[in-house]
């Protein structure tokens, strides 16, 4: 059977049926596409890059990555937003602390009261527990915001004294006498700092005043009458004794430094005596 040639119009819509096939197609077969394992990156044999020997491997903070594919990665990373809300949030919280931090400095520079209060009254904590390699820059540093106050260069005084630092300390002391004379207690605690080293006749001295300025001082009797006794003065020893019981009745230490005392003189009743109230009272 003989075949029917086509009419040329319907060879015309045979032709408009199929699609024409590119140029470059008919070139070149089309490049094998190789599924990576991240389904993210699709990468084609044409467009990978090359193996890289070790010779060649790229420096860190190179272009290791194409820019389309790390756009990619970008545009689906979800902790790139979140990473921007806490650089911004710690951006803002270090902004707002800086600005306190500054506020906070110039009201201190501005007021010195308030720095020697504060270094004063901190300084004045770690004394009390005896802490004094934390309490003496505190109180050096209130006493350099306010030299006139007496009551700063007590406290100093005090813990150069604590720390060891007689000369320190008597040199703080004696700034406050040349102020205030009748300073009971800059004239006590040099009696006491000269008694600790043994200095008993500038303790004496200085413990006699503190009785004179402050006679119901307990401690300057108790003092005063240890001092007496180093020097074997044990008759003005066994007096300042007594006054101390005297004002405190229940002082223990005082019966106990009188019956040394009284041992020391031969007096063994009394000595005992001494002891066993000391005993009672302890």
């Amino acid at each position: 059977m003989t075949k029917r040639k086509p009419r040329e119009d319907e060879a015309a819509d045979v032709v408009e049926e199929q699609s024409p096939v590119p140029e470059a197609a008919r070139e070149e077969p089309p490049a094998e596409v190789v599924e990576a394992e991240d389904p993210i990156e699709v990468t084609t044999a044409k467009t990978s890059a090359p193996e890289t020997t070790p010779e060649e491997e790229p420096m860190a903070g190179g272009d290791e990555e194409p820019v389309e594919q790390a756009a990619v990665r970008r545009s689906f990373s979800i902790a790139a937003p979140l990473k921007l809300t806490f650089h911004g949030a710690f951006f803002y919280a270090g902004r707002i602390a800086d600005k306190a931090v500054s506020l906070y400095t110039r009201v201190f520079k501005l007021d010195p009261e308030h720095v020697a209060e504060f270094s004063r009254s901190t300084g004045m904590a770690y004394a009390r527990h005896g802490d004094w390699e934390k309490a003496i820059p505190l109180l050096e540093k209130a006493l350099a915001a306010l030299p006139a106050d007496e009551e700063t260069r007590m406290q100093l005084a005090e813990a150069y004294a604590g720390a060891n630092e007689h000369e320190s300390a008597c040199q703080q002391l004696e700034e406050i006498l040349e102020a205030s004379p009748d300073s009971a207690r800059a004239v006590r605690a040099l009696g006491l700092i000269h008694s600790r080293r043994q200095n008993y006749d500038r303790a004496i001295e200085y413990l006699e005043k503190a009785a004179e300025l402050d006679p119901d001082h307990v401690q300057a009797h108790y003092r005063l009458g240890a001092a007496y006794d180093n020097q074997k003065l044990y008759g003005q020893a066994v007096e300042s004794f007594k006054k101390a019981i005297t004002l405190d009745p229940r002082f223990a230490k005082a019966y106990q430094a009188l019956g040394f005392t009284y041992e020391s003189m031969g007096d063994r009743e009394s000595a005992v005596g001494c002891f066993k109230k000391a005993l009672e009272l302890e």
